[in-house]
């Protein structure tokens, strides 16, 4: 009888599969240029009348956000009696401004409208020229497609559709792996990332250069010795949203491991970053070299195979 079960349960499970996939639809609403700018890629949005304005897609940004000085120079109105302070992925907090709202704010011919923005200082502490973020208010309306290679973005509206439907979502000839994707409240993405056979959870965060690892996940989770690593490892400095400078050290590790995906000697930044409850960021260093789907609608980011290392 427990096998007549299982059977008859297997046979529901694939039916539900099939009609899920039978009824999954897809249509491209939007699409426009990514430009390489400072080790990331920005795209034109049109602001009220204004269009042009150099916005990074940021999947790790809770909420989209907007230069103090190009909000001055647009005349955007504020939103609301009280200001407002930006955290930084250094958790330290930006100055307080007050949020600005836009009647109509379009990227990828797309228009939304009455957009709330936070507002903080990105030009001011980034050499690379940002003038904007698109967070994940807005990104989770949309299936997202990064053509990194072909520098596009796309946007697509997803009914209907399971993790069963990735075939079906995707405009590729290549291969692909397809992980998993946890959301939070607030539409933070994050998946599982292992390094030399220990699982992480990184936020997926592709407003960021490189990926990167907490310090209290290094020394916790990975058991390096931190001391040691500061005194070896190359330095570099990256910045927050607020404008602040953080110190990063570059080591590699002999297996780095995503979905089904596995990199020897990949090369992870140990950083000041603070990014609680993740234990770190899976940045563009992983990303920038194939077509990636970042799936709101069935949880998963479809990772375009290459041959390649990150």
């Amino acid at each position: 009888m427990q096998a007549t079960r299982l059977v008859i349960g297997c046979l529901v499970l694939f039916a539900w599969g099939a009609a899920q996939a039978d009824s999954c639809g897809i249509e491209r609403v939007g699409s426009t240029a990514l430009v390489a700018q400072g080790g990331h890629f920005v795209l034109p949005v049109v602001i009220n009348d204004t269009s042009g304005i150099a916005f990074l897609p940021d999947t790790g940004s809770e909420r989209s956000a907007i230069d103090a000085g190009v909000a001055g120079r647009l005349a955007l109105p504020n939103f609301g009696t009280t200001p407002r302070r930006m955290i930084g992925t250094d958790g330290t907090l930006g100055r307080a401004y007050f949020d600005v709202t836009a009647d109509r704010f379009a990227f990828a011919d797309v228009p939304n409208r009455n957009v709330r923005m936070g507002v903080s200082d990105l030009s001011g502490g980034r050499p690379d020229g940002v003038q904007g973020v698109i967070g994940a208010e807005l990104l989770n309306r949309y299936d997202i497609e990064f053509d990194f290679p072909g520098q596009r973005l796309n946007l697509y509206r997803v009914t209907d559709c399971g993790p069963n439907s990735a075939a079906l979502l995707l405009p590729w000839l290549n291969p692909y792996d397809a992980v998993p994707l946890k959301v939070s409240a607030k539409h933070i993405l994050s998946l599982p990332f292992t390094i030399d056979g220990k699982t992480l959870e990184l936020a997926l965060d592709t407003g960021a250069t490189s990926t990167k690892i907490t310090m209290d996940a290094a020394a916790n989770k990975l058991g390096l010795d931190l001391e040691r690593l500061k005194a070896e490892s190359p330095r570099s400095t990256s910045y927050s949203s607020t404008g602040a400078s953080m110190s990063n050290f570059a080591m590699r590790f002999d297996k780095v491991q995503i979905g089904q995906a596995f990199y020897a000697n990949g090369k992870i930044r140990v950083s000041e970053i603070d990014v609680k409850p993740y234990d770190g960021l899976l940045g563009l260093d992983f990303l920038r070299k194939r077509k990636v789907w970042v799936s709101y609608g069935t949880r998963q980011l479809l990772l375009e195979r290459v041959p390649a290392k990150p």
